[in-house]
């Protein structure tokens, strides 16, 4: 097993109350083994040595107005309610940066079909001021393409603000359609048409880890990570050729928190059979790349700590 210490978790949803936390593992699907709010996170962290988490603000929005208007609501009203609390999970994300600055990354969630242009542009400026370091849309549940014309306000706003995007992606139906929106190979017009945005493509997009591959190697500005494939179906043997496949240089390290256990996904990433190399690429340097880190501050802070303990 590696002794790399200092990972970086690039994909969870840690949310603002152990009740929110809660209720977001119980609507993904699962029973709920975990609070999932901040003081669950940091202790988390702190039992599988991750230095850094980046929380993902998300909403299946449009389901959500779906269910309001079902029930009576007035859809406009439903619409504006929903995006306030969107807008409201964002601010409480990027607070988390300032007050755990060493600890705290966050990305803005973004649905552009709810909250239309303007709007998007206002949230992403805001937020991006406040602390937040990149966007995040999930094609499969706006019901869009990642190169349909609505979408162009996030990758335009990515690349005005210079950040990257965390989308979605995998072979399978995520929303409550039908249809497969996120399917990696359709993320190819963005890549190619804005090559100066680098975009995260969650879950080895699973399904079609081979598009992901074909991605990688075409195009420069397209990472992937490994939420929700950890403890999952592949074996670590298969997990490991899929990251060869793909490139170490090109996967992160992620839990997809509170959903999945961020200290059983860690020790999973540790025990892959990966060189120390791979794995310190894949736990440790991607991310802090993308997240535009220095690669050794946060190694000096890890040994720091682990001398004073």
């Amino acid at each position: 097993m590696t002794g790399i210490s200092d990972l970086i978790d690039s994909h969870t949803h840690a949310q603002p109350s152990a009740a929110a936390g809660r209720a977001f593992v119980r609507n993904a699907g699962h029973e709920p083994v975990r609070d999932g709010d901040i003081d669950d996170l940091l202790a988390s962290m702190k039992r599988a040595g991750i230095v850094r988490t980046v929380i993902v603000p998300w909403l299946p929005a449009q389901d959500m107005v779906q269910d309001r208007v079902a029930a009576g609501a007035d859809r406009d009203q439903a619409v504006a309610e929903v995006v306030a609390k969107w807008r409201q999970l964002n601010g409480w994300a990027a607070s988390l940066t300032r007050a755990h600055p060493d600890q705290i990354s966050c990305l803005v969630g973004i649905d552009p079909v709810l909250m239309g242009e303007e709007v998007v542009r206002q949230e992403v400026a805001e937020r991006l001021a406040a602390g937040a370091c990149g966007l995040k849309v999930a094609p499969g549940s706006i019901y869009r393409r990642p190169n349909d014309p609505v979408m162009e306000v996030v990758w335009r706003s990515a690349r005005e603000h210079g950040v990257f995007v965390l989308s979605e992606s995998g072979a399978y139906p995520w929303g409550r359609d039908e249809k497969v929106w996120g399917h990696p190979s359709f993320f190819a017009d963005v890549l190619r048409s804005y090559p100066s945005v680098t975009v995260q493509l969650a879950h080895l997009g699973r399904g079609a880890e081979d598009d992901v591959a074909h991605l990688t190697a075409e195009y420069p500005n397209v990472v992937t990570d490994i939420s929700l494939r950890l403890l999952a179906e592949n074996s670590p043997e298969k997990t490991a050729r899929l990251i060869h496949q793909i490139g170490a240089d090109r996967v992160l390290f992620g839990s997809c928190f509170p959903a999945a256990d961020q200290i059983a996904y860690s020790e999973a990433l540790r025990a892959l059979p990966l060189s120390e190399d791979d794995l310190r690429l894949v736990g440790h340097d991607n991310a802090a790349r993308l997240l535009g880190l220095n690669l050794h501050r946060l190694a000096d802070k890890s040994e720091a700590d682990g001398a004073g303990t």
